[in-house]
Parts: C-alpha cells; sequence; structure tokens
C-alpha cells in the first residue's frame, strides 16, 4: 500500500510536467505534421491537398537559398566556434595577470541579452557610420558595404553567431580539460613531448567526448538559427535579406507574414527537422571513430 501510495504521489508530481509534454510537444508536433497535408491560412478552415506543399518544396527557388545559407552558415560557425573554444579554455589553464578579468569577458556573451549583442554588431558593420569602416578608412582602405553582398552578410551573422555561442562551450571544455589527470603530461614532458605535441596527442584525444557534445549542440543550433537574421536583416531590407536568409527565418517568413502559407510552412518545419535529425545521426556514426571514451582504454 505504501508503494502504491507514493508512487500516486510521485506521478501527481509529474502530471504538470507530462500534460505540458502532451500539449506542448507532442499535440503541437503531430497538429504540425497534419497541417503540412493542407492548405491553411491564417483564418478559416484548413482545406486537404495531400502532398501538393512536399511537391512545392521541390521547386521553392527560395527555399534552397535558406537551405544553402543554412549549411554555409553551420560550416563556418561550428568550426569557428571549437578554435575559440579551444583557445580560450586553454588559456583558462595558466595563470597570469588579469586571469579572473579574462573569465569575465569569456562568460560575458552568456549574460548579455542576444538582441542587444546582434544590435551592437549591426552597428559596428554599418557601412556610413559603423566603426568598422572608420577604422579601414583610417588606415587608407574604402568603405565596405557590409550588407550590400552574400560575403558581407556572411561574415558579419558569422561574427555575432560566434561570439553568442563560444561561452558555454568554453566552459564545458574547461571542465574536460580539468578532469585530464596531470601525470599524463608529466610522463609526456620526461619522454620529450613539448606542448604542441601534448596537446594535439593527448589533450584532444581525451577531450574528445567534450568536443562532440560541443560540436552536436553548435551544429543542431545553428540549423535553426533565426534571431540574428531576424533582428539584422528586418523583412523590409529585402535585397539583404536573401543574403542571410535561413530556414527557421524563412518558415517565419510563411507561417506569420505571408496569409494562406501556413501549411506550406508546416512542410518547411518538417523538412528542418528531418534535415536535423540526419545530421545528429551521421555525427552519431561518427563519433563512434574520433571519440574515445575512459573506457575505450
Amino acid at each position: 500500500m505504501t508503494r502504491r501510495r507514493d508512487a500516486r504521489i510521485g506521478f501527481l508530481f509529474l502530471l504538470p510536467l507530462l500534460a505540458g509534454l502532451l500539449v506542448f510537444r507532442f499535440y503541437g508536433f503531430g497538429y504540425n505534421v497534419w497541417l503540412s497535408f493542407n492548405k491553411a491560412g491564417a483564418f478559416g478552415h484548413a482545406r486537404f491537398t495531400g502532398l501538393d506543399n512536399y511537391r512545392r518544396l521541390l521547386s521553392d527557388s527560395q527555399l534552397w537559398i535558406a537551405l544553402v545559407n543554412t549549411f554555409k552558415f553551420t560550416a563556418i560557425v561550428v568550426p569557428g566556434v571549437v578554435v575559440v573554444s579551444l583557445l580560450c579554455a586553454t588559456l583558462m589553464q595558466y595563470k597570469f595577470r588579469g586571469q579572473s578579468v579574462f573569465r569575465v569577458i569569456v562568460f560575458l556573451p552568456a549574460v548579455c541579452l542576444p538582441t542587444a549583442a546582434i544590435l551592437l554588431f549591426g552597428w559596428l558593420f554599418q557601412t556610413r557610420y559603423g566603426l568598422i569602416n572608420a577604422v579601414i578608412q583610417a588606415v587608407g582602405g574604402s568603405s565596405v558595404s557590409w550588407f550590400g553582398s552574400p560575403a558581407g552578410v556572411t561574415v558579419v551573422i558569422t561574427l555575432i553567431v560566434v561570439f553568442l555561442s563560444f561561452s558555454v562551450p568554453t566552459i564545458i571544455l574547461y571542465a574536460g580539460m580539468q578532469e585530464i589527470p596531470s601525470d599524463i603530461y608529466e610522463s609526456a614532458t620526461l619522454d620529450g613531448a613539448g606542448p604542441a605535441r601534448q596537446f594535439v596527442s593527448l589533450t584532444l584525444p581525451l577531450l574528445s567526448p567534450s568536443l562532440f557534445f560541443v560540436i552536436l549542440t553548435t551544429t543542431i543550433g545553428t540549423l535553426k538559427l533565426f534571431d540574428v537574421a531576424y533582428v539584422l536583416l528586418p523583412p523590409e531590407q529585402s535585397a539583404s535579406v536573401n543574403f542571410g536568409l535561413t530556414a527557421v527565418y524563412y518558415y517565419y517568413q510563411l507561417a506569420f507574414l505571408n496569409i494562406g502559407d501556413r501549411g506550406y510552412a508546416s512542410a518547411v518545419s518538417l523538412l528542418l527537422f528531418v534535415l536535423i535529425l540526419a545530421v545528429s545521426i551521421a555525427l552519431f556514426r561518427l563519433q563512434r571513430r574520433f571519440v574515445h571514451y575512459g573506457e575505450d582504454g
């Protein structure tokens, strides 16, 4: 009787969480799947259209622009976050003057408002009055139209995303480095291995589980990139929007700006879901070859 009563009490405590999962996750996902087979606007009833929305995916040039941009940003941002995080985590291992200030600076992006940071970067790279162009002109260069070309938008968005994303991975990698036994490095030093050799042959393999987690989470986060493009490139700047259009930003345009495209927007979101799932599965398969856990010996 006591066990049954405890089980009922435990279930009651879990009930709010289960209800939230049921309503906002499972029901929402199921409704989104159903909606993808319909033509639906902001008002009125949805009309079943079968696979029309999925056929439209194949011929939607704007969608392919968004997907290419999304994977391009991911291919640049993920290595950037890994390199910056590794560098900062390695520096945090050493004691030097101003170490506390350095750690505060490293963690600052994790606690600052993303929108404020995006607007700040937007001002820094502003074509006519931005600080970056002012410095370029001061050293004899010509002003750069950062938001007037795909390359310029890619540079700005990449810098913003790396800035906003590297703090937590740095802490994760730093914690992983702290778990590596110091006697391994002492033995390597006695064998004549220098700092660079130790980093490549010891630190990176022993840190591979933490690195895999950072790569996986950063990849998924970048594939879902929205806020940077939305704040930096508002819809009225149609020429610049295409340069930084991401899959989630395109979904937002379809679902909330284009009347009558909610059904097609659902199909776009499901395509993105499948792509993220496929990339995640591919990364998990690759980890068997490159990630070394403690039990591997």
